[in-house]
């Protein structure tokens, strides 16, 4: 684990919707979702977001580190998607998001009465999945975030699929 990751906090929220401005104030609704639904007819997932905020202390202004964010089923196992209808789970792609993260100080409209040393300095990400994912109704999954390959048990977000697999509609 590096002294980033050790000292890293992180937050996940899975919502209906999610924006994160420039500032990275978070706009979300629907926030805090456990459940979700499945369209039986193209066998997607509900649209969803998931934020994801890294933060770390004065001390790593500057700091720089690696930045994972997974999706695992309930097994603790990568979630793949395929790359095209019809073709087999294994030729997926599993969902994985990296990116390399600067720590950059806080920038704060003047004037301020705190020391811009007392705030932490953060990253996030608002990802939306406006069209849902092919997953699986009846199973349990998280999203997991690593820094630096390194990950903790509260850095994770458990949701289920929930609704009628597709098929045929009889009438």
């Amino acid at each position: 684990m590096s002294e980033v990751s050790d000292a890293a906090t992180v937050r996940l929220l899975l919502a209906d919707y999610a924006v994160a401005d420039v500032g990275g104030k978070l706009n979300a609704i629907g926030g805090g979702l456990v459940l979700l639904g499945i369209n039986a007819m193209s066998g997607l997932t509900a649209g969803f977001a998931l934020f994801v905020q890294v933060g770390v202390p004065p001390k790593f202004y500057n700091g720089e580190c690696s930045v994972e964010i997974l999706l695992e089923d309930a097994s603790g196992g990568l979630v793949e998607i395929p790359l095209a209808p019809g073709l087999p789970q294994q030729s997926g792609q599993a969902v994985r998001i990296g990116q390399a993260v600067r720590f950059e100080p806080p920038r704060l409209p003047l004037p301020v009465s705190a020391p811009p040393s007392y705030l932490p300095a953060r990253a996030g990400w608002a990802l939306n999945f406006a069209t849902g994912l092919p997953l699986i109704p009846g199973q349990g999954y998280a999203w997991r975030v690593k820094i630096d390959d390194a990950t903790k048990d509260d850095w994770v977000e458990r949701f289920v699929v929930v609704g009628a697999p597709a098929g045929p509609v009889i009438g």
